[in-house]
């Protein structure tokens, strides 16, 4: 069999060429262009958002009070600049992050 024999059955048959690679026509490869836009850009929305979220959590500081159990009377709670209110020992800026 010649290389000839072969072009001549492919000239014979029209749609045998079309056959040979139906997945890269131009509409093809426009949707997958798209595709890959919309994934690359809500992947980049979806990163940014979740980092924004960590650093806010991070950089939060807010502050909870909380009482010191193991400080039992008022000069030790004050030599630990703390406040001694209710025969408790109180830290004002204790973090949550803690």
């Amino acid at each position: 069999m010649s290389l000839a024999g072969i072009e001549r059955r492919l000239q014979q048959k029209p749609g045998l060429k079309k056959a040979i690679s139906p997945r890269w026509n131009p509409i093809n490869s426009f949707f997958l262009l798209v595709s890959l836009i919309i994934l690359g850009i809500s992947s980049f929305l979806i990163a940014s958002y979740i980092l924004s979220l960590v650093s806010s959590i991070v950089s939060s500081s807010v502050i909870s009070p909380t009482s010191i159990p193991w400080i039992e009377n008022k000069s030790d709670c004050q030599n630990t600049n703390r406040t001694w209110q209710d025969n408790k020992c109180w830290d004002y800026e204790h973090s949550l992050m803690f």
